[in-house]
């Protein structure tokens, strides 16, 4: 040990300051070359002097002794990943660090602010929410006042908006002062049509009613004296709470109605009488009488929509909220099963209930359709159900420029009678003044309910209990849309019927076409309908009707419906079948729909989806598949047809 100690020493005295060896035949290199810092303080060999080590050896930057790696090893890690994963323990501590100081400073504030957003947005705003002191969530935001400072705005929008809500339903509350007020406003702008239903003048109401009276009286002894006797002391007892004037309108609209009816009843249509089809179609647009003004219309002034609809006493109820939100005229043709129009108490009940629909709704003209189940089918004559029949009965009583037919279950939004004439007049305005042949789509949606309503009475109480259960404005089927509470009708079990609507970018508020690069004004139009996705495609459309021009015999400018479909199926498509091949452009209508009410299933469908004990649905397919060879036929020669999507 003494020797080699000496050895030692005597082979350290003979290094120089730079590392170079006197007189040694095998040098030992400095520790700048050993490590690649450091400088010769003194003559002490650096592995034994600790103070003298590499940086590198140090445990906290996860190092180790380079004499065990060799004279010389350039270092590969960068100093954090020495630091912080160099071993599997240090992985999982950095790990477990990060992810903890994640959750406290970021994850769960997050959360918990939008745990406390949620609340206060599902709670009513009138009352500030109470947390939990001890949630698992932490506050952002512990400061009370801060909280009443954040949350003020976003309650003062919920007290905003819950009073116009109030004020829509204060003004859709039908009753009779505003349905007065809705008369008066009417007379004063179109007197003589406001009159049609037989409004009179006050200072003439006592003798008007004696003379009705009598008048009612006369008419109903014809059938049976004492039943009429024991009606009209019940009409009685009812006109005594119900105001002068308002009694004296309900008491002529029984009155006509009983004379139509009777008229009907005494002058029952023969079963070998013509009927209008497509190979009558021509004719009957020039022949068939009409309701149409002989001194034409002023543009745009005078562009009005007619609602025309039909349906049965027991779909009469839905017309009240039609009623509320459509103020443009309204015709409805009312079907009456002979054997009700002929009993006298049936009859009377009937008369009764179509009386006080017109009285609230001062827009309306209601024409009773007396049908005879010629084809003796049972059902109380719906499998001969005369749909057609009835829409071109009510064509008939049109006087406007266009037209919009709808079915009674289908309730319109409260602007869209608006919109149709903004639109109507755009059209107008960018066809040099003239009224375009076009057909306008309005989207059609369809409010659902689990489980449906099974009877009439529980029906009627969606709106009685809710006033807002139908979508009112656009907004309003955006939300019920997203909701899943409404959906576009029949798209889970017809989604062909309204499909080319393409009412997802409807709802996305895309309701225009890019102008033509040639056009230099840049004027917006409706997005038009290119193709149809399916030829079952049925959609709801309005239509132009009384020309705007003069005329002594004027002409309607649509076809009317072919009267061989009836029943239920297939009568609604072959119209616009019609239209498509006569070459009518077809457009999409901006911010306005209809929306279909739940009811229960009507007779008319019961007997359509019975194919073994009905011949219904066969017939109307057969129909409908030769009626489409006929309108190849007819039309062959028309272009711009629009045609069937790739």
């Amino acid at each position: 040990m003494i020797s080699q100690r000496k050895s030692t020493s005597s082979h350290s005295a003979e290094i120089n300051n730079n590392g170079h060896s006197y007189g040694s035949s095998s040098p030992l290199p400095s520790r700048k070359l050993r490590y690649g810092n450091g400088s010769m303080n003194s003559g002490t060999p650096s592995h034994n002097n600790p103070m003298q080590q590499s940086p590198c050896n140090s445990f906290l930057l996860g190092g180790m002794d380079k004499r065990r790696r060799g004279a010389y090893h350039p270092r590969q890690r960068t100093l954090w990943y020495r630091i912080f994963v160099s071993t599997p323990a240090r992985a999982g501590a950095t790990a477990f660090i990060i992810l903890f100081l994640s959750w406290r400073y970021a994850i769960a504030p997050t959360m918990h602010s939008i745990y406390e957003w949620g609340l206060y947005l599902s709670s009513d705003g009138s009352q500030s929410t109470q947390y939990n002191s001890k949630s698992t969530f932490l506050s952002v935001a512990d400061d009370s006042k801060l909280k009443k400072e954040i949350l003020k705005p976003l309650k003062e929008l919920k007290e905003n908006e819950r009073l116009l809500r109030d004020s829509i339903d204060a003004l859709r509350k039908p009753n009779v002062k505003t349905g007065e007020k809705r008369r008066e406003a009417i007379r004063k702008i179109v007197p003589q049509w406001s009159s049609r239903n037989g409004e009179v003048k006050v200072a003439k109401e006592a003798n008007k009613v004696e003379h009705v009276t009598k008048a009612v009286q006369a008419s109903n002894e014809k059938t049976n004296e004492n039943n009429t006797i024991n009606a009209s002391k019940a009409t009685a007892i009812k006109e005594n709470e119900i105001p002068a004037q308002v009694q004296t309108i309900i008491t002529e609209q029984k009155l006509a109605l009983l004379q139509e009816i009777q008229k009907q009843l005494d002058e029952p249509p023969s079963s070998s009488a013509s009927i209008r089809t497509l190979h009558t179609s021509k004719l009957d647009m020039k022949n068939s009488p009409n309701s149409c003004p002989n001194d034409g219309f002023t543009l745009p002034k005078d562009l009005v929509t007619t609602l025309v609809i039909q349906c049965t006493l027991d779909r009469i109820w839905l017309l009240a909220e039609t009623c509320n939100r459509w103020t443009d005229p309204i015709v409805l043709v009312v079907y009456l099963p002979f054997e009700t129009a002929k009993d006298t108490v049936q009859g009377t009940k009937a008369i009764e209930s179509i009386a006080n629909l017109m009285a609230n709704c001062s827009q309306m003209t209601v024409i009773p359709h007396v049908h005879i189940d010629d084809k003796n089918q049972g059902n109380g004559g719906m499998s001969s159900y005369p749909v057609n029949v009835m829409r071109n009965k009510g064509l008939g009583a049109v006087k406007t420029s266009h037209i919009l037919i709808m079915d009674v279950d289908l309730i319109p939004s409260a602007d869209l009678n608006d919109v149709i004439k903004d639109n109507l007049v755009d059209q107008i305005s960018s066809n040099n003044g003239k009224v375009p042949t076009n057909a306008i789509v309005v989207p059609a949606f369809e409010r659902k309910v689990d489980p449906p309503c099974s009877n009439i009475e529980s029906c009627k109480g969606y709106l009685q209990k809710d006033p807002r259960f139908l979508p009112t404005l656009f907004n309003d089927m955006k939300e019920c849309v997203r909701d899943k509470k409404c959906i576009v009708f029949q798209s889970d079990n017809n989604w062909e019927g309204h499909h080319t609507t393409k009412t997802q970018k409807w709802l996305k508020s895309e309701w225009y076409d890019e102008p033509s690069k040639t056009d230099e004004q840049k004027t917006r139009t409706i997005r038009q309908i290119k193709c149809f996705d399916s030829l079952r495609y049925e959609p709801y459309v309005v239509l132009p009707w009384c020309p705007s021009a003069p005329s002594t015999k004027p002409q309607p400018l649509a076809p009317y419906y072919d009267e061989r479909f009836y029943g239920y199926g297939k009568n609604k498509i072959q119209h616009i079948s019609h239209l498509r091949y006569r070459g009518v452009p077809f457009y999409v209508l901006p911010r306005s729909f209809v929306v279909h009410h739940p009811h229960p299933e009507s007779n008319v469908k019961q007997v359509w989806n019975d194919r073994k004990k009905n011949k219904l649905h066969g017939e109307m397919d057969r129909l409908y598949a030769k009626y489409i060879d006929e309108l190849e036929d007819e039309y062959s020669d028309v272009k711009g047809v629009v045609p069937e999507c790739d």
